[in-house]
């Protein structure tokens, strides 16, 4: 048990922290000499001092329960000081309002199911859900024929709403071609382009991240961009999300 209550140690730091002194700045969770014999953790923060027993798989079941109860609370609380800060992410499974379109790559989007499969590509595009967005697809409703492709000739950009960055990280899926100088998705923060990521010359999407913390609170979007008929110049795109919040001007 004495691994576990270590490890521990970060989740009863916050808990506490939490349920003392909301806004601690200087927290540490130190053992006590007793907690070496499976007996105690002690976490401090700014006024507030709590020992903790942990010495069976119960006690740190129900603890970790308490603290999702607490993180769930704080996360209520503050969404109630911030009523028009909404998470929200974009899927595609209701389409594409608030999206803008230029050129034609992207007009026949979003794309309904796996579609590099139904043509038998061997590349599943791993999709969240039902729509995403395929560059080189031809399926815009679930009627239209399975594996159709518009193939790599239109060109053109597709940009989302703007939204706020509220924390250190955004998340999606991407593939599609690998060329970043011609397809790619950028972040783009007071008109300038911070990130950039592509695909890697596979139908089949993965996860990426940006690290976004030094833009906390800006106002930004993400282009999606195809600038060329190349072969393989499509971008592959879905679930963008992470921390940010929509809803605000």
């Amino acid at each position: 048990m004495i691994n576990t209550g270590i490890s521990f140690i970060a989740f009863l730091a916050i808990f506490f922290t939490f349920k003392c002194d909301v806004g601690a700045t200087n927290v540490r969770a130190n053992l006590t000499s007793q907690s070496y014999k499976g007996k105690g953790i002690v976490v401090e923060g700014n006024n507030c001092k709590k020992k903790v027993y942990l010495c069976h798989d119960k006690e740190i079941k129900t603890a970790l329960s308490q603290i999702q109860k607490s993180l769930a609370s704080l996360e209520e609380k503050i969404s109630a000081m911030h009523p028009n800060r909404r998470a929200c992410k974009f899927d595609f499974e209701t389409g594409l309002s608030g999206w803008k379109r230029t050129g034609t790559a992207f007009n026949n989007q979003p794309t309904y199911g796996d579609n590099p499969t139904a043509r038998k590509r061997g590349q599943p595009a791993k999709q969240q859900g039902d729509w995403w967005i395929g560059g080189a697809e031809n399926r815009p409703s679930k009627a239209a024929t399975p594996g159709a492709l518009q193939g790599d000739g239109p060109q053109g950009t597709l940009a989302s709403p703007f939204f706020k960055i509220v924390g250190k990280r955004i998340s999606f899926l991407i593939g599609g071609g690998c060329d970043i100088k011609k397809v790619r998705a950028e972040l783009i923060v007071d008109h300038q382009v911070v990130k950039r990521s592509t695909g890697s010359c596979n139908e089949t999407m993965s996860r990426k991240f940006w690290d976004v913390h030094a833009f906390v609170g800006r106002t930004a979007q993400v282009k999606l961009v195809d600038h060329s008929s190349d072969g393989f110049c499509h971008i592959n795109f879905d679930d963008l999300g992470g921390d940010i919040s929509c809803g605000q001007k």
